[in-house]
């Protein structure tokens, strides 16, 4: 992909159009996916206070002569019932149609907030993404899963509603702080290990390159010359094709959708299990150390390469991403299993466990033993 031109994928999710555009401009096609303009916003404040004449560019585009914008904190206290009621109170001062559009700028969690809100407002309303962390457009933005944090459980509550337009912008990562950048990277290993191995040569290749960038750097601050250093938006887009190509495929995720689970599962208990921690997790930090786990229960039980698992790990440790964690107690390692969304009163939880690099059993079982001793 050149550097001028923008990479575009279409999908078509449970019958309703859905197009990632990512490019430099990208987010000046809002207009094309807003109907009857004006739309409303649904923004990170942190974005729109780093970013302000560029959205003001992109509403101005958009034929917006309102403009109104509901600013929010990002991070997982995004998700919550408290916060969507709050976005609800908002959406009705606004009187927004049911031909309306929500346009969301922000994380995974601020798009997954705001999508749930457009999910449900007058029964569903049009809905746009404008991803703005690494992990958001190689992951949360795609799709059409919304979700929200409730009884203590990782996105118990969510549907289903793809958004009409996502506009990827790698601008909007200069920014960003390293430690969103390590969140980011460990979705997008994610991906290459599920459907691109090129990709995951490509990282694993470029392994002391990432660590000088994300783990030598303070953790709270952006990283000075990163959109330079290495082939971002050709990665971006490598594992954006991934991901539109498998929910092209499985939009309900009643079969290979399930792959893109991978390490999610002890992720989301370890993610949920830490809040409550002097040293809560992130998701990228809970969904490696969830890869790391099922790579080496692979690995021991010989269903997966040991060179592969090994690779996996020191590509994790190479972009600052733990690998291992203390194990919680054990009543509460099954219950936060037993609150996973994947849970089937029929089948029970299925895991996806790795055979190589770009093949996955989507249909793994995993005793309670080989958790505790692979994850401690």
């Amino acid at each position: 992909m050149r550097q001028d031109e923008s990479l575009i994928l279409d999908m078509m999710l449970d019958g309703k159009p859905s197009r990632f555009v990512l490019g430099p401009l990208a987010c000046l096609d809002l207009g094309r996916f807003v109907a009857h303009p004006p739309p409303v916003y649904v923004m990170d404040a942190k974005v729109a206070e780093k970013h302000p004449q560029w959205l003001e560019q992109v509403q101005e585009g958009c034929g917006d002569f309102r403009r109104a914008a509901l600013k929010i904190t990002g991070g997982e206290g995004a998700k919550t019932m408290a916060r969507l009621e709050e976005v609800y109170g908002w959406l009705g001062e606004q009187d927004l149609s049911r031909d309306g559009t929500i346009v969301a700028v922000g994380g995974g969690s601020v798009l997954d907030m705001a999508g749930m809100a457009a999910a449900t407002w007058r029964r569903g309303v049009n809905f746009v993404a404008i991803p703005t962390t690494l992990l958001a457009m190689v992951d949360a933005a795609i799709g059409g899963k919304t979700a929200l944090n409730a009884a203590g459980i990782k996105n118990p509550v969510g549907v289903f509603h793809p958004a009409s337009g996502i506009l990827a912008d790698c601008g909007f990562l200069a920014s960003l702080p390293c430690l969103e950048w390590r969140n980011g990277l460990a979705e997008m290993i994610k991906t290459a290990i599920i459907g691109d191995p090129r990709l995951f040569a490509h990282l694993y290749h470029s392994r002391d390159r990432l660590t000088a960038l994300v783990r030598d750097n303070d953790a709270a601050a952006p990283i000075p010359g990163v959109i330079g250093a290495l082939p971002w938006r050709r990665w971006i887009g490598q594992a954006a094709r991934v991901k539109a190509r498998i929910v092209n495929q499985d939009f309900r995720e009643q079969g290979p959708r399930r792959a893109l689970n991978l390490g999610h599962t002890l992720g989301h208990v370890l993610e949920a299990w830490s809040q409550d921690t002097d040293r809560p997790l992130s998701h990228g930090e809970a969904v490696s150390i969830g890869m790391a786990v099922v790579f080496r229960i692979a690995a021991e039980r010989g269903t997966c390469p040991v060179e592969s698992a090994v690779q996996v790990i020191e590509l994790l440790e190479a972009c600052a991403l733990p690998v291992s964690y203390r194990c919680p107690p054990p009543d509460v390692l099954d219950r936060l299993l037993a609150g996973d969304k994947k849970q089937s009163a029929r089948e029970g939880l299925r895991w996806v466990l790795p055979e190589r690099i770009g093949k996955m059993d989507i249909s793994g079982r995993l005793a309670a033993p080989e958790i505790v001793k692979w994850l401690d």
